[in-house]
């Protein structure tokens, strides 16, 4: 029974500190003025050539981190292909077929 009651007693504790730091992260109170932003908001479009601001900020500003992020990508999926070691019938090649 105590163990029940701890479990209870936990999961409330992690649903209450996820509640409160969701709150305190969305509820929206940013600083007025921020450099970055306010140097994106006047030169983006310019700068990018793109009509729409948050095309202007994923194209023109995130090329290159998006670049990297596809570049991983593919790596993994290249990693796992390669030591997953398929065969070309369709099924995982035995341990036998390697020794003989």
């Amino acid at each position: 029974m105590k163990r029940k009651h701890w479990l209870m007693f936990a999961e409330i504790l992690v649903l209450s500190l996820t509640a409160l730091f969701l709150f305190t992260a969305l509820k929206g109170e940013h600083p007025v003025s921020s450099g970055i932003r306010d140097y994106i908001v006047a030169n983006g479009s310019r700068e990018t050539g793109a009509l729409n601001l948050v095309t202007a900020i994923y194209l023109g500003y995130r090329a290159f981190d998006t670049l990297g992020e596809t570049i991983v990508l593919l790596l993994a999926v290249s990693g796992v292909i390669y030591f997953t070691d398929f065969s070309a019938e369709g099924g995982r090649e035995s341990e036998e077929d390697d020794h003989t």
